[in-house]
Protein backbone atom coordinates (compact mmCIF):
# COMPACT_ATOMS: atom_id res chain seq x y z
CA UNK A 1 0.00 0.00 0.00
CA UNK A 2 2.82 2.08 0.66
CA UNK A 3 4.37 1.83 -2.65
CA UNK A 4 0.76 2.12 -3.99
CA UNK A 5 0.37 5.87 -2.42
CA UNK A 6 3.73 7.19 -3.63
CA UNK A 7 3.11 8.00 -7.18
CA UNK A 8 -0.18 9.63 -6.20
CA UNK A 9 1.58 11.62 -4.01
CA UNK A 10 4.32 12.77 -6.80
CA UNK A 11 1.85 13.25 -9.25
CA UNK A 12 -0.02 15.50 -6.78
CA UNK A 13 3.17 17.68 -6.50
CA UNK A 14 3.39 18.07 -9.75
CA UNK A 15 0.08 19.33 -10.19
CA UNK A 16 0.43 21.84 -7.59
CA UNK A 17 3.91 23.12 -9.08
CA UNK A 18 2.32 22.87 -12.85
CA UNK A 19 -0.83 25.16 -11.26
CA UNK A 20 1.71 27.56 -9.18
CA UNK A 21 4.05 28.01 -12.55
CA UNK A 22 0.95 28.44 -14.78
CA UNK A 23 -0.85 30.98 -12.59
CA UNK A 24 2.40 33.14 -12.64
CA UNK A 25 3.12 33.36 -15.70
CA UNK A 26 -0.93 33.96 -16.32
CA UNK A 27 -0.58 37.13 -13.19
CA UNK A 28 2.26 38.17 -14.62
CA UNK A 29 0.67 39.02 -18.36
CA UNK A 30 -2.72 39.55 -17.81
CA UNK A 31 -2.61 40.65 -13.79
CA UNK A 32 -4.74 39.63 -11.16
CA UNK A 33 -8.75 39.86 -12.91
CA UNK A 34 -8.31 36.05 -13.93
CA UNK A 35 -10.04 32.93 -13.85
CA UNK A 36 -9.59 29.75 -12.65
CA UNK A 37 -10.67 28.34 -15.48
CA UNK A 38 -8.02 29.89 -17.26
CA UNK A 39 -5.04 29.14 -15.32
CA UNK A 40 -6.46 25.54 -15.67
CA UNK A 41 -5.99 25.64 -19.25
CA UNK A 42 -2.54 27.05 -19.34
CA UNK A 43 -1.76 24.72 -16.92
CA UNK A 44 -3.37 21.78 -18.88
CA UNK A 45 -5.12 20.30 -15.45
CA UNK A 46 -9.12 20.49 -15.31
CA UNK A 47 -10.32 22.82 -13.36
CA UNK A 48 -11.47 20.38 -10.00
CA UNK A 49 -7.63 19.43 -9.81
CA UNK A 50 -7.15 23.39 -8.94
CA UNK A 51 -10.15 23.58 -6.99
CA UNK A 52 -8.63 20.71 -4.67
CA UNK A 53 -5.87 22.80 -3.88
CA UNK A 54 -6.55 26.10 -3.85
CA UNK A 55 -10.01 27.58 -2.94
CA UNK A 56 -10.04 30.52 -4.82
CA UNK A 57 -8.21 32.57 -7.45
CA UNK A 58 -7.31 34.81 -3.90
CA UNK A 59 -5.61 32.35 -2.29
CA UNK A 60 -3.65 30.90 -5.68
CA UNK A 61 -2.55 34.61 -6.05
CA UNK A 62 -0.74 34.56 -2.68
CA UNK A 63 0.98 31.92 -2.69
CA UNK A 64 2.42 33.02 -6.01
CA UNK A 65 2.93 36.37 -4.38
CA UNK A 66 4.53 35.13 -1.13
CA UNK A 67 7.42 33.36 -3.40
CA UNK A 68 7.93 36.36 -5.44
CA UNK A 69 8.02 38.43 -2.63
CA UNK A 70 10.80 36.47 -0.99
CA UNK A 71 12.80 36.67 -3.87
CA UNK A 72 12.58 40.67 -4.34
CA UNK A 73 13.22 40.66 -0.81
CA UNK A 74 16.47 38.62 -1.09
CA UNK A 75 17.45 40.52 -3.96
CA UNK A 76 17.23 43.67 -2.08
CA UNK A 77 19.32 41.97 0.93
CA UNK A 78 21.77 40.94 -1.55
CA UNK A 79 21.60 44.34 -2.97
CA UNK A 80 22.31 46.06 0.52
CA UNK A 81 25.23 43.64 1.41
CA UNK A 82 26.89 44.30 -2.04
CA UNK A 83 26.83 48.56 -1.29
CA UNK A 84 29.05 47.94 1.21
CA UNK A 85 32.18 47.92 -1.51
CA UNK A 86 30.41 48.64 -4.69
CA UNK A 87 27.74 51.14 -3.66
CA UNK A 88 26.94 53.13 -7.03
CA UNK A 89 26.51 49.69 -9.28
CA UNK A 90 24.31 48.16 -5.86
CA UNK A 91 22.42 51.16 -5.21
CA UNK A 92 22.30 51.71 -9.91
CA UNK A 93 21.40 48.06 -10.37
CA UNK A 94 18.65 47.47 -7.64
CA UNK A 95 16.81 50.52 -8.83
CA UNK A 96 16.58 48.93 -12.47
CA UNK A 97 15.42 45.56 -10.72
CA UNK A 98 12.91 47.11 -8.82
CA UNK A 99 11.94 48.77 -11.98
CA UNK A 100 11.84 45.32 -14.28
CA UNK A 101 9.76 43.32 -11.17
CA UNK A 102 7.09 45.77 -11.94
CA UNK A 103 7.88 46.26 -15.91
CA UNK A 104 7.53 42.29 -16.51
CA UNK A 105 5.07 41.46 -13.34
CA UNK A 106 1.29 42.93 -13.60
CA UNK A 107 -0.20 41.08 -11.10
CA UNK A 108 3.14 42.22 -9.07
CA UNK A 109 3.29 45.76 -10.25
CA UNK A 110 -0.26 45.89 -8.73
CA UNK A 111 0.28 44.59 -5.12
CA UNK A 112 3.76 45.96 -4.70
CA UNK A 113 1.90 49.58 -3.73
CA UNK A 114 -0.48 48.44 -1.81
CA UNK A 115 1.19 48.31 2.01
CA UNK A 116 -1.82 47.07 3.02
CA UNK A 117 -2.41 44.38 0.50
CA UNK A 118 -1.63 40.58 0.31
CA UNK A 119 -1.02 37.79 3.14
CA UNK A 120 0.47 38.22 5.95
CA UNK A 121 3.76 36.21 4.58
CA UNK A 122 3.25 38.69 1.77
CA UNK A 123 3.66 41.97 3.91
CA UNK A 124 6.46 40.26 6.35
CA UNK A 125 8.55 39.65 3.20
CA UNK A 126 8.16 43.50 1.74
CA UNK A 127 8.85 44.51 5.13
CA UNK A 128 12.39 42.80 4.83
CA UNK A 129 12.89 44.43 1.65
CA UNK A 130 11.71 47.77 2.75
CA UNK A 131 14.70 47.29 5.52
CA UNK A 132 17.03 46.27 2.77
CA UNK A 133 16.17 48.81 0.83
CA UNK A 134 16.75 51.34 3.78
CA UNK A 135 19.59 50.18 4.60
CA UNK A 136 21.58 50.11 1.07
CA UNK A 137 19.97 53.71 1.00
CA UNK A 138 22.06 54.64 3.57
CA UNK A 139 25.20 53.34 2.75
CA UNK A 140 25.03 54.86 -1.13
CA UNK A 141 24.54 58.47 1.06
CA UNK A 142 27.35 57.71 3.42
CA UNK A 143 29.69 56.50 0.37
CA UNK A 144 28.53 59.95 -1.42
CA UNK A 145 27.40 58.44 -4.63
CA UNK A 146 24.30 59.95 -4.38
CA UNK A 147 22.82 63.46 -4.12
CA UNK A 148 22.66 64.30 0.12
CA UNK A 149 19.20 65.51 -0.06
CA UNK A 150 18.17 62.18 -1.50
CA UNK A 151 15.40 60.66 0.48
CA UNK A 152 14.38 56.98 0.74
CA UNK A 153 10.71 57.94 -0.18
CA UNK A 154 12.41 58.87 -3.31
CA UNK A 155 12.19 55.23 -4.40
CA UNK A 156 8.49 55.05 -3.65
CA UNK A 157 7.96 57.91 -5.88
CA UNK A 158 10.02 55.98 -8.52
CA UNK A 159 8.04 53.06 -8.29
CA UNK A 160 4.73 55.17 -8.50
CA UNK A 161 5.95 56.73 -11.67
CA UNK A 162 6.95 53.27 -13.03
CA UNK A 163 3.72 52.14 -12.45
CA UNK A 164 1.39 54.93 -14.17
CA UNK A 165 4.15 54.58 -17.31
CA UNK A 166 3.48 50.71 -17.03
CA UNK A 167 -0.53 50.95 -17.12
CA UNK A 168 -0.08 53.75 -20.39
CA UNK A 169 2.43 51.91 -22.17
CA UNK A 170 3.14 48.75 -21.50
CA UNK A 171 1.50 47.31 -24.72
CA UNK A 172 2.58 50.49 -26.79
CA UNK A 173 6.06 50.87 -25.00
CA UNK A 174 6.80 47.74 -22.82
CA UNK A 175 10.41 48.86 -22.72
CA UNK A 176 10.31 52.93 -21.72
CA UNK A 177 10.84 52.07 -17.84
CA UNK A 178 14.28 51.70 -18.77
CA UNK A 179 14.53 55.27 -20.32
CA UNK A 180 12.89 56.45 -16.58
CA UNK A 181 15.49 54.31 -15.02
CA UNK A 182 17.94 56.24 -16.49
CA UNK A 183 16.70 59.92 -16.14
CA UNK A 184 16.12 59.10 -12.35
CA UNK A 185 19.32 57.79 -11.69
CA UNK A 186 21.11 60.39 -13.19
CA UNK A 187 18.86 62.76 -10.69
CA UNK A 188 19.90 60.81 -7.60
CA UNK A 189 23.48 61.04 -8.58
CA UNK A 190 23.68 64.93 -9.41
CA UNK A 191 22.28 67.45 -6.98
CA UNK A 192 21.35 70.55 -9.07
CA UNK A 193 21.60 73.95 -8.41
CA UNK A 194 17.76 74.13 -6.78
CA UNK A 195 16.89 73.09 -3.48
CA UNK A 196 14.05 70.08 -4.01
CA UNK A 197 10.96 70.66 -2.47
CA UNK A 198 10.92 68.51 1.24
CA UNK A 199 10.07 65.05 1.34
CA UNK A 200 6.10 64.44 2.33
CA UNK A 201 5.33 64.30 6.03
CA UNK A 202 3.29 61.40 5.46
CA UNK A 203 5.18 58.10 4.72
CA UNK A 204 4.37 57.51 1.22
CA UNK A 205 4.65 53.95 1.62
CA UNK A 206 2.62 53.10 4.77
CA UNK A 207 0.19 55.87 4.30
CA UNK A 208 1.22 57.39 8.43
CA UNK A 209 2.97 60.53 9.32
CA UNK A 210 6.52 60.37 9.78
CA UNK A 211 8.11 59.15 12.57
CA UNK A 212 4.53 57.31 13.76
CA UNK A 213 4.08 53.56 15.31
CA UNK A 214 2.49 51.56 13.11
CA UNK A 215 0.16 48.68 14.31
CA UNK A 216 1.34 45.17 14.04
Amino acid sequence: MARATRPLRADAERNRQAIICAAATVFAKEGASVTLEHIAAEARVGVGTIYRRFASIDELLAVVLEAKMAQYADESEAAAERARTEPWPAFRDYVFFILEQQATDIAFNEVILDFRGGSALFQGEKARAYRASLLLTNRALEAGVIRPDFDHSDLYLLQNAAAGLMRGARKSAPDAWRRLGDYMLQAFRVQGDEELAPPPKVGLRTGVPRGAKMST
